[in-house]
């Protein structure tokens, strides 16, 4: 019988090796030290106006010349005085868009700038009120010739996602890229893309929902969107688009009944993010137990603010609650975070946890957002699970590996094992020779050439 060999760690002289674990904990220490800078880095961000609540908003409508309302149209709103504020915003179906105004951010004048491929852009200034919802009514009259060029989206553009399968995100992407630029049918089909590769991407049930009523598609719309509610995604957008299909559609009860939903849903979340800020200050003040429970009371409030399931997960990981950190983490990812300390959290809880399926699928994000996590620490990883006695768990890493960095011929040794153990010789012999033709000085090189011999 063929014995599968031993591997030892100590060989692998050109790979990332573990940092050692700090006393008392499985964390190693570099991720230590990236966790212990995570959330404040977060929260800084969160509470540069601690306290303050959103007690002022324009809602504006755009018409063209006839009345009409205008969708998609681009609104890019800056201030004179505030020389780094900058929205962009789309219209919607209904030609609407709104912007909110924290209280200190009242004061100041702002420059709305509107575009839309067909029109002429104009801009219009405002003065918003600290205490109430300003409406506003805005005509865009028809252009010609240069005039009527398509508008290159401007700013950022919002919900981008990551965390998600490679071929969901890249879809949705370029969805959202070609909705900011007024295409709803290249919108629309990315958005389809994207859910064939990830039914369960809730920002695409929204985005898609937003193209159906744009396009008068108003059931379809209605069904998106009720989809992106029972996944968490955006509560807020979600109903604002299931509010506007059922009104086309002519449901005026259960659109009224919708409407107070939204109105709750929007103050739930500009109290949760009051509380999350609650919560980053008592953690910058080393008050760790107060800024957990205001976090899940954040999360509570308003489920899609992701900020607050990655500083749970962070929390309770260093508290030693695996599991805990790991449902935290893996609900900020399902929300679209792209941020490596939250997928450094998922990849440390699945770790304590022993969970080694889930490590080898989160491995492969960390490698493409993390330098420091690439095909190297997943052949690494793979020399581990052989030496634990997971075959398959090994070759899918090594595999993995080979996807990130194809010279990393190393994986092939532990593909050529994998197939000798389990008699499939003509697998063996390749993958076993492509490893001697790269490293044939490599420590497990004679290994490799017994192991050939055996095979012929």
């Amino acid at each position: 019988m063929l014995r599968s060999p031993r591997v030892s760690t100590t060989r692998f002289s050109t790979l990332r090796l573990p940092i050692p674990a700090l006393p008392g904990s499985r964390l190693p220490g570099l991720r230590r030290a990236l966790l212990r800078v995570a959330v404040p880095s977060l929260l800084l961000l969160a509470v540069a106006a601690p306290g303050l609540a959103q007690t002022g908003a324009l809602r504006g409508t755009v018409t063209d010349a006839g009345g009409e309302p205008l969708a998609g149209v681009q609104v890019t709103v800056t201030s004179p005085q505030q020389g780094s504020y900058r929205e962009v915003l789309t219209t919607d179906g209904d030609g609407e868009f709104m912007i909110r105004f924290l209280a200190n951010q009242a004061q100041y004048r702002y420059v709305l700038l509107f575009e839309k491929a067909g029109y002429g852009a104009f801009e219009q200034p405002i003065q918003p009120s600290a205490t109430r919802v300003v409406r506003e009514r805005f005509v865009m009259e028809e252009a010609a010739g240069e005039a009527a060029q398509a508008v290159a989206p401007r700013g950022d553009l919002g919900a981008v996602v990551t965390g998600t399968t490679n071929a969901a995100v890249a879809a949705f992407n370029a969805g959202l890229t070609a909705q900011k630029g007024g295409d709803l049918g290249a919108a629309r089909a990315k958005f389809e893309e994207a859910l064939a590769a990830d039914p369960g991407l809730g920002p695409a049930h929204v985005a898609l929902a937003q193209v159906l009523v744009d396009q008068k598609e108003h059931a379809a719309a209605l069904e998106h969107a009720e989809r992106a509610q029972e996944l968490g995604a955006a509560r807020a957008a979600a109903l604002t688009v299931e509010l506007q299909a059922l009104r086309a559609l002519g449901r005026r009860e259960e659109a009224e009944a919708v409407a107070d939903e939204l109105e709750e849903a929007e103050d739930a979340a500009a109290t949760a993010r009051r509380i999350y800020n609650e919560g980053g200050e008592a953690y910058s003040a080393g008050d760790r137990e107060t800024a957990l429970a205001r976090f899940l009371e954040a999360a509570e409030l308003d489920p899609s603010l992701r900020e607050a399931h990655h500083a749970i997960a962070t929390l309770r990981l260093a508290q030693g609650d695996a599991e805990g950190a790991a449902a935290a983490a893996e609900k900020a990812v399902a929300l679209g975070s792209d941020d490596l300390a939250t997928l450094l959290v998922l990849y440390d809880a699945y770790d304590a946890l022993g969970r080694h399926d889930d490590l080898a699928e989160i491995a492969p994000r960390l490698a493409a957002v993390d330098p420091d996590f690439g095909g190297g620490k997943l052949l690494e990883m793979a020399a581990q699970q052989w030496n634990a006695g997971d075959a398959e768990a090994a070759v899918a890493l090594s595999r993995q590996a080979l996807a990130v960095d194809s010279s990393l011929a190393k994986a092939w040794y532990f593909i050529g094992l994998h197939h000798a153990g389990r008699g499939e010789n003509d697998q063996a012999r390749e993958a076993l020779t492509r490893f001697l033709d790269a490293l044939p000085a490599d420590p497990d090189a004679a290994t490799a050439r017994e192991m050939l011999t055996y095979l012929e």
